[in-house]
This record gives C-alpha cells, sequence and structure tokens, in this order.
C-alpha cells in the first residue's frame, strides 16, 4: 500500500526550521470508520514538501472497519513522524469525552501552527502547508488561514470561499484550516465546545476573536462529505442542528471580546429565528435566558432584520 513515498530520513532531511522536539505544525486527523478514505489522507500529509518540522496526530474514536489496521501500517514505517491514540469505546457526545482524548490534545499541541484534515478527506497540493505556514509567518496578525477544495462530483461556485462578515455562511471546509496554537484559544476550545455540534465553526470564530483570518486562493485538497459526518448523522437545517447553534453563538456572545459581540449577536440572531421556523417554544424551553438575550438585543441592534424575519415567519406560517 506504502508506495512512491518518500522515506520517513527523506521528509526530516529537508526540515530547515524545528525538529522533532520542536514542532512547527501539527497535523490534528479525527477519524471513524474511515477506511474508505483513510489511506488518501495519510498519503496527502506525507507528500508535503516542506522546511517545516511537522507531527502526524490522529484520533481513532473506536473504528469498527479496517481503519486501524491501515493507520498502524503507517505509524510502523514512520514512527517519528505519527503519534497515534486508538480508542477501544467510541467517544462521540460522551460526558468525558474531553477527559479519554487528552493525551491526543497534548500531543497535537506541541506545534506552532494545527492544520486539520479529518480521516474522510485528503491533500491534494504537497506545497500546502509551505503555503499557509509562510502566509502565517510572515503576517503575525492573522490567527487563521484557509484554501479552496474539490467536493466529488460537485461543481462549486468560487464565491462560496470568500470571506464575507457572517462567518458562518462562508465556506471554510475543515481540511483545508491551519491555525496558530494560542493557548487561551485552545482552553475555550477544549473547555467550551463539548456540547457544540459544529465544533469546527466553534474554533473559526475563536479564532477570529484573536486575530485576522486569510483566504488564500489555491485548491489544496479534497473534501468528502460521507454518512459518519456529523451533518450528515443529523442533518444540516434540522431542529437539533438549529436549536445548538443557537446554543454555540450563545456560547460565542459571551468568549467574543467587545469589539466582536455586535457581529456575533447578528448570526446568534439568524440562528435563533432559524431555530424558531422548527418551534416557537423550543429555543426558549430549551436555553431560556439566553434566547430571550439574543431576541432582545437583536431587536435593539437589529430592528428591520427582526421585524423581517418575524413577518416572514407568519407568511410561512400562514401558507
Amino acid at each position: 500500500m506504502i508506495k512512491n513515498l518518500p522515506s520517513e530520513k527523506e521528509i526530516i532531511s529537508k526540515w530547515k526550521v524545528g525538529d522533532l522536539d520542536n514542532t512547527i505544525v501539527s497535523i490534528s486527523c479525527l477519524t471513524y470508520n474511515h477506511e474508505k478514505y483513510i489511506e488518501d489522507a495519510l498519503k496527502g500529509f506525507l507528500i508535503q514538501e516542506t522546511t517545516y518540522a511537522y507531527q502526524i496526530c490522529i484520533l481513532d474514536d473506536a473504528s469498527t472497519d479496517g481503519n486501524v489496521e491501515i493507520i498502524k501500517e503507517y505509524e510502523k514505517k514512520y514512527p517519528k513522524l505519527f503519534s497515534c491514540f486508538f480508542l477501544k469505546e467510541n467517544t462521540w457526545g460522551k460526558p468525558n469525552r474531553r477527559e479519554i482524548i487528552k493525551p491526543y490534545y497534548d500531543a497535537r499541541n506541541k506545534g506552532k501552527y494545527i492544520a486539520l484534515c479529518e480521516g474522510d478527506d485528503y491533500w491534494i497540493d504537497p506545497y500546502k502547508l509551505q503555503k499557509q505556514v509562510d502566509f502565517m509567518e510572515e503576517n503575525k496578525e492573522y490567527s487563521m488561514c484557509y484554501h479552496k477544495i474539490i467536493i466529488p462530483n460537485k461543481s462549486l461556485n468560487n464565491k462560496i470561499f470568500y470571506l464575507q462578515n457572517n462567518l458562518s455562511t462562508t465556506f471554510m471546509p475543515t481540511c483545508s484550516i491551519l491555525f496558530k496554537n494560542n493557548k487561551i484559544l485552545i482552553n475555550k476550545l477544549i473547555y467550551h465546545s463539548e456540547k457544540v455540534l459544529s465544533g469546527d465553526q466553534f474554533l473559526f470564530y475563536l479564532c477570529s476573536f484573536i486575530g485576522e483570518v486569510k483566504f488564500m486562493d489555491f485548491i489544496g485538497g479534497v473534501y468528502n462529505q460521507n454518512e459518519h459526518g456529523i451533518s450528515s448523522k443529523i442533518g444540516v437545517r434540522s431542529m437539533q442542528w438549529d436549536l445548538n447553534r443557537v446554543y454555540m453563538f450563545a456560547k460565542l456572545i459571551k468568549l467574543a471580546p467587545i469589539h466582536k459581540k455586535k457581529q456575533v449577536l447578528m448570526d446568534a440572531q439568524s440562528s435563533l429565528f432559524n431555530a424558531l421556523e422548527h418551534s416557537i417554544s423550543k429555543p426558549f424551553l430549551q436555553f431560556k435566558l439566553d434566547a430571550i438575550r439574543i431576541l432582545l438585543l437583536g431587536f435593539i441592534f437589529f430592528p428591520k432584520y427582526s421585524l423581517f424575519r418575524i413577518k416572514t415567519h407568519i407568511i410561512r406560517k400562514k401558507v
């Protein structure tokens, strides 16, 4: 299986900045039952032509297919590059998940930057990491960058990648993300995102709180949508999804710096109205003060938008 790839020695010999004990980039890969895709992901990591030291951190959440065996074969050939964690029981949705996967987070957080790629996605540009790290090193005011991707059998309009005021409506594929390993950011991510379904978007907002976010105009990877993804299991714009986003934005409003709170409030209000389209009562029964606070502050700062959404909701109900 492992053919036409550089050896571990060849990869390390190209590093000019950092070493095995001083990692510049930690590649973070969460995976579960990705037997069909994981080898492409691993090869995408190993083809990276970079002068920066990097490590590959993988967490397998108790896969029941052949995922683990494939990862172990690569780990055996590249023992200095791989830090792998194989769980015996699936931790998704469990209250003690944070404690169980702490060793993985500890290993991942050694890098100056963290690059994300889940096990069903993969990188196709061998200079992806080099481009992103070079940009981040030269532009210290940025906390995160991302790039274009390809979705198999799907045509994408390039406009969806361009960063708008609203982060929640900008397409930022997880496998394109590289962000600054900031201790405060990481702590907020670990301790405040446990019940958040869209953990990647939660991260994007946290990054925007500590620096600028950069869109890099190149195609760096392939993004697969499969049945094991959270959005596929629950469904984007399902009641559970929209209700959870109210919860997420309530958290983000509290965590946001003063100059970012108004923008987050706008995004929170939009999510609340989306949830209200499913049920008038559930957002207020489930989140009580948070939902009321978002609604009232929304009326104060964005009265026209609030009235527009209410009128739209009434019209839809009549139809």
